[in-house]
């Protein structure tokens, strides 16, 4: 391991005479504390776009155990740009309906979600494990991306323009010198505790227990996502991928969590449905669904994502895929200044757009959970009467899905700004679908039409594509009525696959540029 990982990381460490490593030291890019979902993503991501990760986390293994059920079509494009679908298609099944109905049976609210978006991809239920194992491939197979586990993360200590962590192993410590750190260390997080960031507390605190069984015959249980709106027990029955389902049950006043965890408080719980169907209980355990959200997500070159930044009750399924987000958002950022661009411009916005976005979902999180939460017989028949009313009436469902950004990296005055770009999916009989992104390849996008558009303005992580050239010809029907409905020339796309603005591919170029610290070399460039 030794010579492999000194040309990768440029190992300085110190070997006695039996061999063992007691002092290890890794220079790298950007350490990341936290290999769960969000810390393993934005790896995989730096590592894909050549930059040199540590990623040190305490666990052995993947976590054996699901923990999330549910990511959306957003997040599904991330996983495609790692090229790692088809392991994770395996350990998902597709989201079909989620639906919420009282104790009578019948349907208060009733999603859809089968539909694919405009990314070209749908919402899935998942075993988080096996996701989770796709990704960790991933990382293995870039020699840029170091792994280590089995380490407790020790604290950090900013010298120069270094931040030095340290880590404690079974075999001693190890030092890693980097020059940007990212907790994504969950909702403990010492990366957080040590900067002394505390959390806004949004009130929401629900003690819930969380069955996840294997399942038999998936033929004797529903097929769809439900929430039980019962005020005797509020309940949520959930399908997941890999042949599981989860089961959970609110704790009623009185209730301790000891109680609950007995197997015969279980087989109750469990009695309404179909038991034939179930094989056995993978993993049992009360969880309190909390609202908190962090009060910084940075400190100079110092970052907090996922968990470590915010949590939130799971009954809009975005827990996950907006950690996911945090590490799509982070990537590009972090690439952009490691390419020389501004870290201040570059990194101010992060926090100022993915907080009121985290914001926004989780307090629709909040809503659906006191629609579900209500133990108050009166009250709930109120809520009941008054639901039912607005579907007879035909008055919509409440948007449940992510939400646009309200871009502070962009020009969020320009027609589309801050909307998650579309990626055209071409069928042909005779072959498999083709999908934009896999052509565009990563980074940023500038598409547009026009003989401006050929000329390459030097910028790092931007690539230009003209929408006549015969490379985007299949696409290109989309993206004409994309930039019509626009009223632009061309569109600059993000890293993160948030349209930055709509205009002519000058003054996108323009501002693109100034807004990342870069005009100097973009004049350079055009000179």
């Amino acid at each position: 391991m030794g010579a492999a990982i000194a040309r990768r990381f440029r190992l300085n460490s110190r070997f006695f005479g039996s061999g063992q490593m007691t002092d290890r030291i890794f220079e790298c890019d950007v350490a990341i504390v936290g290999a769960g979902p969000v810390g393993a993503t934005l790896a995989a991501l730096l590592g894909q776009a050549g930059i040199r990760v540590f990623v040190g986390e305490a666990n052995d293994e993947v976590y054996p155990l699901p923990r999330a059920a549910h990511f959306d079509h957003e997040i599904m494009r991330v996983f495609q740009q790692l090229d790692i679908v088809e392991p994770v298609l395996r350990a998902t099944t597709p989201a079909d309906h989620y639906v919420f109905q009282n104790q009578h049976g019948q349907a208060l609210l009733t999603f859809d979600l089968r539909c694919p978006a405009d990314t070209g991809w749908t919402g899935y239920m998942m075993h988080q494990p096996g996701v989770e194992l796709a990704i960790r491939a991933r990382l293995a197979a870039n020699p840029l991306v170091e792994l280590m586990t089995g380490l407790s993360y020790a604290g950090f200590e900013e010298t120069g323009d270094r931040i030095v962590t340290s880590w404690n192993a079974k075999t001693g410590e190890v030092i890693v010198r980097s020059r940007y750190l990212v907790g994504c260390d969950g909702a403990w997080s010492p990366v957080r505790e040590g900067l002394g960031i505390t959390l806004d507390d949004l009130i929401f605190d629900e003690p819930w227990l969380v069955l996840d069984l294997i399942v038999d015959d998936d033929n004797r249980l529903p097929r769809h996502n439900i929430q039980y709106c019962d005020p005797g027990r509020p309940t949520t029955y959930v399908v997941m991928g890999d042949n599981r389902r989860r089961f959970e049950f609110m704790l009623l006043p009185g209730e301790t969590a000891e109680e609950m965890l007995r197997p015969e408080t279980i087989d109750r719980l469990l009695s309404p449905w179909d038991r034939h169907g179930l094989r056995e209980v993978e993993r049992k355990a009360v969880y309190r669904f909390h609202a908190l959200i962090a009060q910084q997500w940075r400190r100079g070159r110092i970052f907090i994502a996922g968990d470590a930044a915010h949590q939130m009750p799971p009954f809009a399924g975005q827990g996950m895929c907006s950690g996911i987000r945090d590490a799509a958002a982070l990537s590009w950022r972090l690439a952009l200044a490691l390419g020389g661009a501004d870290e201040e411009r570059l990194f101010k916005s992060y926090q100022l757009e993915r907080e009121p976005h985290v914001r926004m979902i989780t307090r629709a999180a909040i809503e659906t959970g006191r629609v579900v939460c209500t133990l108050d017989r009166e009250m709930a028949a109120a809520r009941d009467a008054q639901m039912l009313a607005d579907r007879a009436a035909g008055v919509p469902m409440p948007d449940i899905s992510s939400p646009n950004l309200a871009v502070a990296f962009g020009l969020p005055a320009t027609p589309h700004a801050g909307e998650r770009f579309i990626q055209p999916v071409v069928g042909r009989e005779d072959a498999a679908p083709q999908w934009m992104d896999d052509l565009l390849g990563r980074g940023a996008w500038l598409i547009g039409e026009g003989p401006d558009i050929a000329v390459d303005p030097g910028l790092p992580d931007l690539r230009l594509f003209d929408v006549d050239s015969s490379a985007l010809a299949q696409f290109a029907p989309a993206l004409r009525a994309w930039l019509g409905n626009a009223g632009a020339r061309a569109v600059l796309v993000r890293g993160d696959r948030y349209v930055f603005g709509t205009g002519t591919p000058a003054e996108l170029v323009a501002a693109y540029a100034e807004q990342a610290g870069l005009r100097a070399r973009l004049e350079v460039a055009t000179a």
